[in-house]
């Protein structure tokens, strides 16, 4: 058995840093394919939710042919009937004929005015999640012309 050698002290530590950093290069990289997705969804839906409540908003409004705004709005139709949008915890509801039902989840803050013919809604909805994800929105819409 003569002839035969171990690995030296240094070796051993080289191959441990070459190890350690290969380890490290690959845990960020599975950190990145779990964070960045979940971050991503949680933006889609705080995208979603807010125009969503664009959609609706706007289907009635450029139908109606009054509104009153506020912390919630409502909408008085071609027939009088009343839509009413207004918040239930972080949930945006929309009210018609007696019946609601949200349009937009995680809505932290909304707020309508009317200036002449034109509804504006200020929407900020912001999921729970373990980043500051939030999307801010000014929407415009144009009641119909009165006459």
């Amino acid at each position: 058995m003569r002839g035969e050698r171990g690995y030296t002290l240094v070796e051993t530590l080289i191959a441990i840093a070459i190890t350690g950093f290969i380890v490290t290069i690959l845990g960020l990289t599975v950190q990145q394919f779990v964070t960045v997705p979940e971050q991503g969804d949680n933006h889609v839906d705080a995208l979603h939710a807010v125009q969503n409540a664009a959609h609706w908003v706007s289907l009635d409004g450029q139908t109606a042919k009054s509104a009153t705004g506020g912390a919630g709005l409502d909408l008085t139709l071609p027939d009088n009937s009343i839509v009413s949008y207004n918040m239930s915890g972080n949930s945006l509801q929309r009210t018609f004929k007696g019946v609601s039902r949200t349009v937009a989840e995680d809505v932290s803050s909304v707020n309508f005015t009317i200036q002449g013919r034109v509804i504006t809604m200020h929407i900020t909805a912001a999921p729970d999640s373990r980043w500051s994800i939030s999307e801010n929105q000014t929407y415009q819409v144009y009641m119909r012309p009165t006459g």
